[in-house]
């Protein structure tokens, strides 16, 4: 477990520790805020932003897709086309993959097994829950939180 130096916050992820200090514990008026140019959508980080207008500002004709090369696949994104690739394409024994050893969820990305495993399989007192603020709903992540929001009561 990582602890926030900060407060009794506590992650499996040491990825999920420094969003939470950024997210938390910096003051706005620190951070450089990322703005969407079309919407009022903001966020901490660039990555977020760009996948944010992949997502939700670009014409589907203008997107760059990603193509299987073995069946009709395609994704907005290359670590995508390349886990698929892998996952339905390669031989199990050339392939070194991460088992959820609770479902039959598999990864080739240690570190995308423990975000599965987190979300999906953590007891519910050991994670933070976001609550919609409109109805019941409620999720672990925040992201989650924000996309309902946006497409249920927007």
């Amino acid at each position: 477990w990582f602890q926030c130096e900060h407060c009794t916050h506590k992650t499996k992820l040491k990825s999920s520790l420094k969003k939470h200090i950024v997210a938390k514990h910096t003051n706005s008026e620190d951070v450089k805020w990322f703005r969407c140019e079309h919407c009022s959508h903001r966020t901490k980080w660039k990555a977020q932003l760009k996948r944010h207008i992949k997502v939700n500002h670009t014409d589907p004709q203008e997107v760059k897709w990603f193509q299987c090369e073995h069946c009709s696949y395609r994704t907005k994104w290359k670590y995508g086309l390349n886990n698929h690739i892998i996952l339905k394409h390669t031989n199990p024994e050339d392939v070194k993959c991460y088992q959820c050893e609770h479902c039959t969820h598999k990864t080739i990305w240690r570190s995308q097994l423990k975000k599965h495993i987190m979300t999906k399989h953590t007891n519910s007192e050991d994670v933070k829950w976001f609550q919609c603020e409109h109805c019941s709903h409620r999720t672990k992540r925040k992201d989650n939180l924000n996309n309902h929001i946006r497409l249920q009561h927007a």
